[in-house]
């Protein structure tokens, strides 16, 4: 164990040391013109498409769309903002940290080639204009073995590659999980394009209702029949609606077998959610309580994290009770409240 230690220690002293060096004895401003070093992305703006596959097999593509900001994800779904933002902001910056020590080139070699990620990118046309094959991260953590391609050819060495301003390996942001890619927002409506919300209890009568937001921005709050409610508070009202405008998911990865999906799709289900904006679009999720135990008692009772969801799509995913608590009020908690007179004993009914 302790021979491990101090072979692992040995490496990245050679590493740093060799990376020092070598860093040091480049002439000023020739280091991008060594083949194979220049890794980074000038323009990041005019990336219209990235390829990521893996040794097993998997893959994804990220291409631009012609509107909006969300990136499509192998022409069938939307991708994550934030990761395809983070995956252009590595290709921009990231820089050579060192050469690999030329005692460990080969098992580096060896490792990109076995286990590690092509990652195309593209700025129009079929061709690529950088590939990274990506592979495992150093010894201290603190860069990520990479080979360079270009449409020139392939760097014949591979180099400690890192992200200028950020200390840590890169090699965990090229995964190649569809399901991991994907978009989780279930209600996406960017600055006023949120146009009408229906939230409806379906196990509780009389505790559904609509919000309407007309063209000057006035809401208005109805029971599902149509009937204007008086609302407690106005501000609150709003802040209840502007909830409704960016909702997300916690996973796709449901982690329940193909009959319980197929139940949960089935069922009536304890609540639905539904917004529409502006041009009429409609998104909904049928929310169904998740089981769980009370701590205390060990009596069944509803799960105090989670929610099922059923999406407009059919799929079932997770959802965070942290996110849909404060969505799934019902019309009793918007709404003045109604107080009946009440009698004394033995007197009559006021009457105006």
């Amino acid at each position: 164990m302790h021979s491990n230690l101090r072979i692992l220690y040995v490496l990245i002293l050679i590493t740093a040391v060799t990376g020092g060096v070598w860093l040091y004895t480049q002439p000023e401003g020739q280091l991008a013109s060594i083949a194979g070093t220049d890794f980074a992305v000038a323009d990041t703006s005019k990336v219209d498409k990235i390829f990521i596959a893996d040794m097993d097999g998997k893959s994804v593509t990220l291409t631009r769309p012609a509107q909006g900001s969300l990136w499509d994800l192998n022409g069938r779904f939307k991708a994550r903002e934030d990761a395809v933002t983070l995956l252009l902001k590595t290709f921009k910056r990231a820089a050579i940290q060192g050469p690999v020590a030329e005692a460990a080139e080969p098992n580096v070699v060896r490792l990109i080639s076995a286990r590690g990620k092509k990652v195309e990118v593209y700025q129009g046309g079929d061709t690529p204009v950088k590939t990274w094959y990506v592979g495992t991260a150093t010894p201290s953590h603190t860069g990520t073995y990479m080979v360079l391609e270009t449409p020139e050819g392939r760097g014949a060495k591979p180099y400690v590659v890192h992200m200028e301003g950020f200390t840590g390996y890169l090699s965990t942001r090229f995964f190649t999980s569809e399901r991991d890619w994907r978009f989780t927002g279930l209600f996406n409506h960017p600055k006023r394009s949120l146009a009408r919300v229906e939230v409806r209890h379906l196990s509780a009568d009389g505790q559904s209702y609509m919000l309407a937001s007309a063209k000057d921005g006035a809401l208005s709050l109805q029971d599902l029949e149509g009937n204007p409610q008086a609302y407690r508070d106005t501000l609150g009202l709003r802040e209840h609606f502007l909830r409704f405008k960016k909702v997300h998911l916690e996973t796709y990865e449901s982690r329940l077998d193909k009959a319980v999906e197929d139940s949960l799709r089935s069922a009536s289900g304890a609540l639905e959610l539904a917004t529409w904006n502006k041009q009429g679009e409609r998104s909904s999720v049928t929310v169904h309580w998740k089981p769980g135990t009370d701590a205390v008692t060990g009596e069944a009772t509803h799960d105090l994290e989670q929610l099922y969801g059923v999406t407009s799509e059919g799929e079932v995913v997770l959802l965070q009770r942290f996110v849909f608590d404060p969505l799934i009020r019902g019309l009793s908690e918007l709404t003045v409240p109604q107080i009946a007179p009440v009698a004394s004993a033995g007197l009559p009914m006021p009457t105006n």
